[in-house]
């Protein structure tokens, strides 16, 4: 009988341990299925930004300069360029100069109304298959108008400030333009300018790199990079678990998709949540930040009698919110005359990221309800 009892026994630990090890083996199975999908999805391990590549010998291509007062300009690199593109003496988009003279000349000579846009990729013309089929070359090719493109790529709310201080009291437009992609122009921080430091590095076949560093990573207030490639080591040191400091247990999990994920993720919140608990006056409200710089270009342009209009651009995944957009972001605009299309699809895109464009089809639509809407300002308040 006791030996009965102990084969038993023997029986149920052997089962156990059966059970145990094939519980074991399924969920080694289902994470290298997991780690399998998400690479397919475009997931890349031991990095927090998946479009960011650690490479022995990155090549910065300078796009932009950064002048006086913080604006950013572009460069007249050719390769660098938007197929299509002419840069003017003042470092944007344009065959002509945009100087008092030039505009007053035109307003005398063609009796076009001179309409300045301020923007970034979008406006600069990214991304049909040339810059002539971006939104702003389609409206220019209107003889009522005269486009002129204050479009610079990767720029934000406070560019768009900083341009209209300085060129709308020197051009005096007849109208002025301003296009916030809701995508990434909403910045949970307050920039300041930075004079001579441009606000990003693109590298090629790389990401572009911010040349703001956040604050809750340096545990300083708005630090920039002194150059490129401070910016580029910041980004594998903060951003991936492949810099010189990491631990064998941290380069250990850098293979695997789903543990570097997470401790990347966590190790971020965690220094978020400590910088902003002793920092509380750095935890600013987006929205608050994009309305008041927008509402200075808004206050610049009613001490010159000049029209002002805000146009949003979506997203890629919620073009097709239609009428909704209005209500999601009328906290921006607030007291501003404001509008939104209604008739984009997702198909209208280059692809579903924030970081995508229009294709063709997506800047005909748009230029055209710019162009009844510069036409005949809406009153959305």
């Amino acid at each position: 009988m006791v030996i009965l009892n102990k084969n038993l026994e023997n029986n149920k630990s052997t089962s156990a341990y059966k059970k145990i090890k094939i519980q074991f083996l399924i969920l080694i199975a289902l994470f290298i299925i997991a780690e399998i999908i998400l690479r397919c999805f475009g997931m890349k391990a031991g990095t927090l930004i998946d479009d960011f590549k650690v490479e022995e010998n990155p090549i910065y291509q300078p796009r932009f300069e950064s002048d006086e007062v913080g604006i950013n300009h572009i460069l007249p690199i050719k390769e660098m360029l938007i197929l299509g593109s002419v840069i003017n003496e003042q470092g944007f988009r344009g065959y002509m100069n945009y100087t008092a003279q030039t505009i007053d000349s035109v307003k005398k000579s063609t009796h076009q109304q001179v309409v300045m846009i301020i923007g970034d990729s979008f406006v600069e013309g990214c991304c049909p298959d040339s810059a002539a089929n971006s939104f702003p070359d389609i409206i220019n090719e209107d003889p009522s108008y005269e486009v002129l493109n204050f479009g610079v790529a990767g720029t934000d709310p406070l560019q768009y400030k900083l341009v209209a201080q300085k060129y709308i009291p020197q051009l005096k437009p007849d109208k002025v333009v301003v296009v916030f992609y809701f995508g990434n122009d909403i910045i949970n921080f307050e920039r300041t300018p930075s004079p001579g430091t441009p606000l990003t590095y693109p590298f090629k076949n790389n990401k572009w790199l911010f040349s703001i560093a956040p604050n809750h990573l340096t545990k300083r207030v708005n630090y920039n990079f002194i150059n490129a490639e401070e910016a580029y080591q910041f980004y594998i040191d903060s951003y991936t678990l492949k810099g010189k400091n990491r631990n064998y247990f941290e380069k250990t999990i850098s293979y695997s998709v789903i543990f570097s994920k997470i401790y990347l993720f966590l190790e971020h919140k965690l220094a978020e949540r400590a910088w902003y608990k002793k920092n509380l006056a750095s935890n600013y409200d987006g929205i608050s930040i994009a309305h008041t710089n927008l509402k200075r270009i808004n206050v610049i342009c009613d001490s010159l009698q000049i029209p002002c209009l805000f146009v949003g651009i979506p997203a890629p995944d919620e073009a097709e919110e239609g009428e909704k957009l209005k209500a999601k972001y009328a906290a921006i605009f607030n007291d501003l005359n404001w509008d939104v299309p209604s008739n984009l699809k997702t198909k209208d895109y280059d692809g579903l990221n924030k970081a995508n464009h229009f294709n063709n089809i997506g800047h005909s639509k748009y230029a055209q309800f710019l162009k009844n809407k510069s036409i005949k300002p809406p009153t959305i308040k």
